[in-house]
């Protein structure tokens, strides 16, 4: 099989609730892990569709209290390896909801689950700033694959049309967060 016979198949599908349950309990695995959380955004919606969306802000709550879970568990281990000894970050830094919440939408996702987990946060401070924070990057990636997947049940062909506003306006925001992000380091100096 092609690869755009693949995408084609994909696309189409008439998969039930029983695939929608797999795949559910296999992205909150994955959300877990160390393993990009956009891929598992991309998979989901392009298989599923909007249904896609809702299982992913669904497996990223289930998922990130994992891995909150696995530090806390392994802290004192993780906390022997010579990188995590040094205490250079600000913890003023770890209490800002705000810049949590911008951190969490702009770096790496198993990252910043980390980060928060290795300090004193709560859990509902920590949820909070997870649904928050993940929920603009699941929106944009969810709508540019949406808009990617129509075409391809439409034109049984990958055509982005880059002058539609549901393809640009994701675009747009996401570099907005991209900029936003940079700005926060700089101005709080940040390495």
């Amino acid at each position: 099989m092609y690869f755009n016979e693949i995408l084609i198949f994909l696309a189409n599908n008439n998969f039930d609730y029983k695939f929608i349950i797999l795949f559910y309990v296999i992205s909150v695995i994955l959300l877990s892990l160390p393993i990009p959380y956009t891929f598992i955004i991309i998979v989901n919606v392009y298989v599923f569709g909007w249904y896609g969306f809702f299982v992913v802000l669904l497996s990223i709550p289930i998922g990130s209290i994992l891995t909150y879970y696995y530090v806390k568990q392994f802290y004192y281990l993780i906390k022997k390896i010579s990188f995590f000894k040094n205490k250079t970050i600000n913890n003023k830094f770890f209490e800002n909801i705000y810049f949590l919440i911008i951190a969490r939408a702009t770096m790496p996702f198993f990252l910043v689950s980390l980060a928060m987990s290795l300090f004193n946060i709560s859990i509902k401070k920590y949820l909070l700033i997870t649904v928050f924070g993940t929920f603009t990057n699941v929106l944009l990636v969810s709508i540019i694959v949406e808009e990617i997947r129509n075409t391809i049940i439409k034109y049984e062909d990958i055509i982005i049309d880059f002058k539609d506003p549901k393809f640009i306006v994701p675009l747009l925001i996401l570099f907005m967060l991209i900029f936003l992000t940079n700005y926060y380091k700089k101005k709080f100096k940040l390495k």
